[in-house]
């Protein structure tokens, strides 16, 4: 009895989550609807508070809305969550387009961390196809276990070298795979911004960042981030900046 009244609770969790989901889904189909109608009427300020609001209860909303966020804020003269809202649509999808306007609105803006070097290249170009490289790297590393395995289910001898290797490439396969997620950028949102040799507030300032440049996330230290800045690493606080993901 207890157990078919344990699957009754569970039939009933999954059919009310969905009966939840449903009405939620409907509301933010509305709000895409409301938003897409105040943007075309050129109403920006209506329009970008609704899609800000969409961003927020959306886990993973549609990115053409960082597109259109860019838009309304070029045409307001903030330039500087413009480029943000550039960096979170080219974080999802990558594009030569993109890619050069950033650079324009940076170099106009005199903003640094947007620069056409190898780098930003090596980034742009393997979130493009990363899933072609890593496909094919897995497919080997596929091949290679086969190999290993019916040796071994045959009896025949495999050198030590060998499986040490496959471990290693192993290892590889999977940094290479966390490659594009594990790397993170911020974009100084505060006018001025103070960087620290140690995460602590008490710590020695070593330079000052103005707002609208990028920098390189090395790690994350509770409510500091550790960044590469003019060849040195520091850290700034992360309310003085937007952590583009």
């Amino acid at each position: 009895m207890q157990t078919y009244f344990l699957k009754f609770l569970k039939i009933f969790f999954f059919i009310s989550i969905i009966l939840l989901q449903v009405p939620d889904s409907q509301a933010q189909r509305a709000f895409y609807k409301k938003a897409d109608s105040l943007f075309i009427q050129k109403k920006n300020d209506e329009a970008k508070a609704l899609y800000e609001q969409i961003i927020k209860i959306s886990p993973n909303p549609n990115p053409k809305i960082y597109l259109k966020l860019a838009n309304i804020c070029e045409t307001k003269g903030e330039f500087v969550k413009e480029l943000y809202y550039l960096n979170l649509y080219f974080f999802k999808n990558p594009n030569e387009k993109v890619f050069e306007k950033m650079f324009n609105v940076a170099t106009e803006n005199g903003f640094s961390g947007y620069e056409k070097n190898d780098l930003n290249y090596f980034l742009f170009y393997y979130r493009q196809f990363s899933n072609y490289v890593w496909g094919s790297f897995l497919a080997l590393g596929i091949y290679i276990f086969v190999v290993l395995l019916f040796k071994k289910k045959n009896k025949q001898y495999s050198p030590i070298r060998h499986k040490i290797i496959f471990f290693v490439y192993l290892i590889f396969l999977a940094v290479l795979i966390n490659l594009p997620n594990n790397y993170r950028s911020v974009i100084i949102k505060n006018e001025k911004v103070y960087l620290r040799d140690y995460p602590s507030a008490a710590s020695q300032i070593v330079g000052d960042i103005s707002e609208g440049n990028r920098l390189n996330v090395i790690k994350s230290d509770d409510i500091w981030y550790q960044v590469l800045w003019e060849g040195k690493f520091c850290y700034l606080k992360e309310s003085d900046v937007w952590l583009v993901k």
